[in-house]
């Protein structure tokens, strides 16, 4: 019976999408559901740059964001009155209940950005038949994954990762299954795949940039003074931000810190959880000397809030070579001036940095530069404009080579190199 009625809706909305569909020349853009804070930032860029963008969220995560982060939720669209009829006598047909917000995303986008979790049935039996309705509207997917969503943990290479994914989030190794079957699907159908650094489970990308968090560079301003400090002549502020602590490899710093404290050098260790992100930036702003950003694998949108802060930022981007080398001979790795560090390397990396103010302000400004090329709203502008061209207007683009460094065409070359304060040879 259920199924049923969803066909016979499926069929009255794709009637209506077909009427009612726009002809532009831009598409519409939409984003969702998980309420990840790339999603907020992703369509802000987009808005700048005069695209019809919408953020469409199941929620929002109130220890972090704010409600105004996103422009519609689920509550805010009108339930038809058959539909409120239909959810008192068929109470058990929660799909149902749920059936004008597929319209809802059908009617206003052509191009729907997601996650491999899925959009407004990704936690019913009936993600697939969404899918499958989206499709046959002839809208477009873009997946971006980012992390959760497609981490298989019986499939990571890295073991250390595995076991902090454990430590922090021990419910994800019961999602396997679904996990496998989502992005199955989106293998075969999505019209563009993101990379993301740890993708040992997925056999497909369309583009491969390392990271492709959005920053708001009018937002997230540079420093303009420097502590000098070295640790003797005065104390160095270290800040970490470790909403959940296993992940982040936050012991290991704690550790070192008060290893560092008892050698003697003047060194504080601060950490931010579960704060607003405009109080975040404006903290590192006017407080912050060092951001360690995470210590068992890769990066995230932290690190690149630091680096446009202006800091210099420890994470970990030696752990895994097996993941970390292809980003480096066939993206843009190669000119991230991050301070690689591991948990077993993170005191002698600290006191590096704690001792040499200078380092610190190179490091910082390069930062900045990196930021500015690969992901402001600028950036974005381009690398989404060239998908776009691809699955819209049905351009040859060579997305596979769009950050290759050895490609005098590519994203990289357009943009002057930025060398990593460590690697120079002077």
């Amino acid at each position: 019976m259920e199924k049923f009625l969803i066909n016979v809706a499926f069929h009255y909305f794709l009637t209506k999408r077909v009427k009612g569909k726009q002809i532009s020349n831009r598409p519409r853009l939409i984003w969702g559901v998980t309420p990840i804070l790339n999603f907020k930032y992703w369509n802000d860029a987009m808005k700048a740059i005069g695209y019809s963008s919408e953020s469409f969220m199941s929620g929002y995560y109130g220890s972090i964001n704010k409600r105004s982060d996103f422009d519609f939720y689920f509550d805010q669209v009108p339930v038809p009155f058959f539909l409120k009829v239909v959810r008192k006598l068929l109470p058990r047909y929660r799909s149902l209940a749920r059936i004008h917000l597929l319209f809802f995303i059908a009617s206003k986008s052509d191009i729907i950005h997601t996650t491999y979790d899925g959009l407004i049935w990704a936690d019913t039996k009936f993600w697939r038949e969404e899918l499958e309705f989206y499709r046959k509207a002839q809208l477009k997917f873009v997946v971006l994954p980012y992390g959760s969503d497609y981490q298989m943990y019986s499939k990571l290479y890295n073991k250390s990762w595995h076991h902090a994914l454990l430590m922090n989030y021990p419910e994800g190794v019961k999602r396997e299954k679904v996990i496998r079957e989502k992005i199955d699907y989106f293998v075969e159908h999505a019209d563009c795949i993101m990379a993301g650094f740890q993708f040992d489970q997925i056999a497909r990308w369309d583009i491969l940039p390392y990271a492709v968090y959005p920053m708001n560079t009018d937002l997230w301003k540079p420093k303009i003074k420097y502590n000098n400090a070295d640790g003797k002549n005065g104390a160095v502020k270290v800040y970490h931000t470790p909403n959940h602590r296993g992940a982040k490899g936050t012991e290991f710093l704690v550790k070192a810190v008060e290893e560092l404290q008892a050698e003697g050098l003047l060194v504080e260790l601060c950490l931010l959880e579960k704060m607003q992100n405009d109080k975040v930036r404006e903290i590192l702003f006017l407080d912050a000397d060092i951001l360690v950003e995470q210590l068992i694998l890769g990066f995230a949108l932290s690190a690149l809030e630091g680096m446009a802060t202006g800091l210099p930022v420890i994470s970990n981007l030696e752990e895994d070579e097996n993941q970390i080398k292809v980003f480096r001979r066939f993206s843009y790795l190669n000119e991230c001036p991050i301070f690689s560090s591991n948990p077993e390397k993170i005191k002698s990396s600290l006191r590096r940095l704690i001792t040499q103010p200078e380092l610190r302000k190179q490091l910082g400004e390069s930062g900045v530069k990196y930021v500015e090329k690969y992901h402001s709203y600028k950036a974005m502008g381009e690398i989404f404009g060239a998908i776009y061209d691809r699955i819209w207007y049905g351009k040859e683009v060579d997305l596979l080579n769009f950050f290759n460094p050895n490609d005098k065409e590519s994203f990289n070359n357009r943009y002057p190199f930025i060398e990593h304060p460590l690697q120079r040879k002077d």
